[in-house]
């Protein structure tokens, strides 16, 4: 599983919690905002489980920028380089 994939899965997992939605529901294409209605608060909750779970900063203006699940999968295979 590439990191990018891994990013995808923790990211639906973690909005299933927090959105009340099923995780099943929950894809690579998935937006933030139109599908799922994430706040800022909401953000910074994401980030600081991607930050916990790969033992990096990731920067809250710059992942608040991704629309989807796959663009913050990108930024986040990015750090990495």
């Amino acid at each position: 599983m590439t990191i990018q994939e891994e990013v995808c899965q923790a990211l639906a997992k973690k909005c299933a919690e927090i959105f009340n939605v099923n995780e099943a529901d929950l894809g690579p294409e998935t937006r933030f905002v139109e599908d799922l209605g994430a706040k800022s608060t909401n953000y910074v909750q994401l980030s600081a489980m991607l930050e916990d779970m790969y033992d990096l900063e990731v920067p809250y203006m710059e992942f608040h920028r991704k629309k989807t699940f796959a663009e913050a999968g990108e930024y986040i295979n990015s750090l990495f380089d």
